[in-house]
């Protein structure tokens, strides 16, 4: 099987590949970069409604205690649209009820870019979950302390992938690579979707993200 993770970073794309048995790594400014693979998984959300998404209060719960923050609320479908954050937010108020957050609106022309790039075997799925269901339990370390690099490091090390988060590279940073790396390493592994039914927006794009079924390694305790 030949899987691809990939995490937005300041100079484009990072993308981590593994295929038979091996891992690559690459850096790419845009998404037309992106080569076929059997499964893509990326660290962005790719179907929008007006409100709050199914998809995020489930992965949320797989983060249970401590870590669920990591997951925050996808920007509303209307934003899309927005030419700048206050008409957006207004539009995310007179939608749902609820305004749109500072961070949501940054993503969106990342959002924009992999709705234009979709594929068929593109999901999106989050590193944190892919984590807690890789080791069994939620990461106990934010990523941005040196604790949470060396717990995710020792994870990414039990099975075997190779240290890019080493790589010195202009407008990457080092939780960039460990993303990647960790979408790629449980995209390996037999996966689910949440919400199971797989459900799409108005304009066809899926609503559920991809994660590992469970723990394929349980004897990991790091």
């Amino acid at each position: 099987m030949y899987v691809i993770g990939i995490d937005a970073a300041k100079a484009g794309w990072v993308l981590v590949q593994y295929r038979h048995g091996h891992y690559s790594a690459s850096v790419v400014a845009t998404l037309d970069e992106l080569p076929r693979a059997d499964r893509i998984w990326i660290d962005m959300p790719i179907g929008l409604v007006e409100g709050r998404r199914e998809t995020d209060q489930l992965l949320r719960r797989e983060l249970r205690p401590g870590r669920t923050s990591s997951v925050f609320n996808a920007p509303f479908l209307s934003a899309l649209t927005a030419s700048n954050y206050m008409e957006a937010n207004d539009l995310a108020k007179q939608h749902a009820g609820i305004g749109l957050s500072k961070q949501a609106w940054y993503l969106l022309p990342k959002i924009r870019e992999v709705r234009q790039r979709y594929r068929s075997e593109m999901n999106e799925a989050h590193p944190e979950v892919c984590f807690a269901r890789l080791a069994g339990h939620p990461a106990r370390f934010s990523k941005k302390t040196n604790e949470g690099i060396a717990e995710r490091i020792d994870l990414l090390e039990h099975f075997d992938c190779p240290p890019f988060w080493k790589r010195h590279q202009s407008h990457v940073a080092i939780d960039d690579w460990l993303d990647a790396c960790l979408l790629a390493t449980a995209a390996r592994f037999p996966c689910e979707f949440l919400p199971a039914d797989r459900p799409v927006d108005q304009d066809g794009y899926p609503l559920y993200a991809a994660l590992p079924k469970k723990s394929p390694s349980p004897e990991w305790c790091g």
